[in-house]
């Protein structure tokens, strides 16, 4: 609990030390407004019932300035904290991008306790934007709440221990609020559910099936259905913890009305001046107030710092995966393959399930050669080639290049020499020239490479057809820029994995999906010539053995296993997998 809370405090000081003691200020002195305003009605009221007009009329003056400098800071003061907030919001979401977009795999997204968390970072950007200022105000409250009791106190000195009577209040509310932060936690993967299934319902990607299909009432239904569940969790965690809460309550309202029966009786008595009198009954009908914005502050508070715990789980867990991943001092990439890429007893098992998606897989991988990787859906092709780029970590056996376990390279650095397309490509809405010139960085500003990736990928028409060329703005969803079609985002994705000259492994997993079937065979012209050429890996996941057919080395996947090696003429002719899957290709082109 220490370390998220110094997280949230230290968040204003580290972002903008500048800023800082201006918000510091502005908001202890907003809490403290209602005190002020209390003491100098006090000494107003004293000095009228002694008939002291020069002083009366200097504490109207003393009134009128104290009520101009309030509100004038908090008018300045609001801008500033207005300006840190959006600066600590910033500073969070960099910190955030350089664990979540640059931890050495993709575990961090897939395997379902850490996607929970990323997720939970994300949804709670908010508490963490507000925590610094949340905790000032609770600084404040404090601070009002203690200067409330000693003035009350001055009156009846027993009053001095009114504050404790809040304690059981606070206790009670950190208790309801962990009750509810578990159930929201033990209801995440509904929560989840429920919001995939408003994204079907509410977003263009789906938007054609959903109206197919007439979905809209089935997803409501189970969306509601999600949210129904989730929240009857919530609620009997909740009412479980109410009594309690309710009871602290009861026990801190009775003292409180003591409270003022006492300070009646001390200006009936005389005990109390006139002045001192006012001013303390005026803060004691400020203390229910003070209580709920008290409590208020420490529920924000509570949350600010849980927020700020999952943030530093996800923090420590990226760094232990890079500390397991990174090796202390790394091998050096080779520039060119001599040998190839080998794979020895590779085997992984996704963590939400049972079974291993590959077990057993041994291969060879000549440099220079181009390699089909084909097998019926759920095989694991795209997991192999996971493996290759070195997204997941083997969980038997490993991969060698030209020798030397992939392992033992730093990720970015073999990374660096691998490129890839995928049948899925997210679309990078920016201009053509920087959504094609991403697969390059050191070659992201130059205009011939980008247009010689076009060309590989075979992008010449979609060029062509684009109102300003490599300027032209692609994607509706974040600007107002041009649409495209699957096949044309296909083709950019394509040219983005043409960017890098020579990889040492180049993958394209289903990069045709999406395109007919001249331009399919245009681009497997293009990137095997290329990695015949330079010397690279290239591997071709695709379901369309027409075109696995070209290959050098075509691989066969069943069940995670590899089933059949070689080329085209022999498995077609061996009677096995590879052999059944072609002629039923085969029947639709005869």
């Amino acid at each position: 609990m220490i370390g998220p809370f110094r997280f949230v405090l230290t968040l204003g000081p580290r972002t903008d030390l500048a800023r800082t003691p201006i918000v510091v200020a502005v908001a202890i002195l907003e809490q403290a407004t209602g005190v002020g305003l209390a003491i100098l009605l006090g000494l107003f009221s004293e000095a009228a019932s002694r008939h002291a007009t020069s002083t009366v009329l200097v504490l109207s003056l003393c009134l009128a300035v104290f009520v101009m400098l309030t509100q004038g800071t908090f008018i300045a003061g609001y801008f500033t904290r207005l300006r840190l907030s959006e600066e600590i919001q910033n500073e969070v979401e960099r910190r955030f991008i350089d664990v979540a977009g640059t931890t050495p795999t993709l575990e961090i997204h897939e395997s379902p306790g850490r996607a929970g968390r990323v997720a939970a970072v994300r949804a709670g950007r908010a508490d963490l934007r507000e925590g610094f200022d949340r905790v000032l105000w609770l600084t404040g409250a404090v601070l009002v709440w203690v200067s409330s009791a000693l003035l009350m106190a001055s009156v009846v000195p027993i009053l001095a221990v009114l504050p404790l009577f809040a304690v059981p209040v606070l206790l009670a509310t950190r208790r309801a609020d962990r009750a509810r932060a578990a159930a929201v936690e033990r209801t995440a993967s509904r929560t989840r559910l429920a919001e995939h299934l408003f994204t079907l319902a509410t977003t263009a990607g789906p938007g054609r099936e959903t109206r197919l299909f007439g979905l809209a009432g089935e997803l409501r239904r189970r969306h509601r259905e999600q949210w129904d569940r989730s929240g009857r969790d919530i609620v009997v965690a909740e009412l479980r913890s109410r009594t309690p809460l309710a009871l602290a309550w009861v026990l801190f309202v009775l003292a409180y009305a003591t409270g003022i029966v006492l300070m009646v009786r001390a200006g009936l008595t005389g005990d109390a001046s006139l002045g001192l009198i006012i001013a303390a009954i005026a803060v004691s009908s400020q203390v229910v107030g003070q209580a709920q914005a008290l409590l208020s502050q420490i529920f924000w508070v509570f949350e600010s710092v849980r927020a700020a715990r999952v943030f530093l789980e996800v923090v420590a867990e990226g760094a232990a995966e890079r500390a397991a991943v990174v090796p202390v001092s790394p091998a050096a990439v080779p520039s060119r393959l001599e040998r190839g890429i080998t794979l020895e007893g590779l085997g992984f098992r996704y963590w939400n399930r049972d079974r291993p998606s590959l077990h057993g897989v041994d291969l060879e991988l000549p440099a220079g050669a181009v390699v089909a990787l084909v097998g019926e859906n759920g095989a694991g092709k795209s997991t192999l080639v996971k493996l290759l780029c070195g997204l997941y970590r083997p969980g038997a056996g490993r991969v060698l290049v030209d020798g030397t376990d992939l392992a033992e390279f730093a990720p970015e650095r073999w990374r660096a020499r691998v490129t890839a397309a995928f049948q899925d490509p997210y679309h990078l809405e920016m201009s053509l020239g920087d959504s094609v010139g991403l697969g390059s960085l050191e070659h992201g500003d130059d205009a011939e490479r980008i247009l010689e990736a076009l060309r590989t990928a075979g992008g010449t028409r979609l060029l062509d057809s684009l109102p300003e060329g490599l300027r032209t703005r692609l994607g509706r969803a974040s600007w107002d820029g041009k649409g495209l079609s699957g096949g044309q985002w296909q083709t950019v994705a394509n040219a983005r994995a043409a960017m890098r000259p020579e990889p040492l492994l180049r993958v394209l997993d289903e990069p045709t999906a999406s395109l007919d079937a001249r331009a399919e065979e245009w681009l497997f012209e293009q990137y095997a010539g290329l990695g015949r050429s330079r010397g690279g890996v290239t591997v071709l996941v695709t379901h369309r053995l027409t075109t696995a057919q070209a290959a050098d080395l075509i691989v066969v996947l069943d069940r995670g296993r590899v089933a059949e090696v070689g080329t085209h003429a022999a498995l077609s002719r061996s009677g096995g997998l590879y052999a059944e899957l072609f002629r039923l290709q085969a029947r639709y082109f005869t």
